[in-house]
């Protein structure tokens, strides 16, 4: 059976002057700089210069690079401070500004269940903007 070399997949070449400090960190993908949940050596790179020269190990996503991966996020979450999608982003208050109205902070769906944050929407009138939440309701059991 024959094989063409250049139909195998290519991995990206990678520019040490162009990562991120979570990708040197090892928090990130080397690739898609998503964040790392299970991760694969994939390089050691050498950086900085002279005295502060050493190397680094990159990670990479394990077993492959998620693709819905953005490399400019529309938004962090304020809790996990993970990269949220447009379509996946809540508002959940604003932070003030001494320039304008202020910036929105955003909560991705997992956090906005798991903190039980209210969105924005929901805010009660008159609210300063900062993140509420909802109140605990404890559930009892009947005999």
């Amino acid at each position: 059976m024959d094989t063409d070399a250049s139909a195998a997949p290519t991995t990206p070449v990678l520019d040490p002057k162009r990562l991120t400090v979570d990708q040197l960190r090892g928090l990130d993908c080397g690739y898609c700089r998503g964040r790392l949940y299970r991760a694969r050596l994939i390089d050691v790179v050498r950086v900085g210069e002279g005295a502060h020269e050493s190397d680094v190990q990159l990670y990479a996503c394990e077993p492959v690079c998620r693709p819905r991966v953005l490399l400019v996020p529309h938004a962090w979450c304020r809790y996990c401070h993970d990269p949220i999608e447009k379509a996946g982003a809540t508002v959940i208050g604003f932070t003030e500004v001494a320039s304008g109205p202020g910036r929105p902070i955003y909560a991705d769906a997992k956090c906005v269940v798991a903190y039980r944050v209210m969105p924005l929407t929901e805010h009660p009138q008159g609210t300063d903007g900062q993140p509420r939440y909802r109140e605990r309701r404890f559930v009892t059991s009947r005999p």
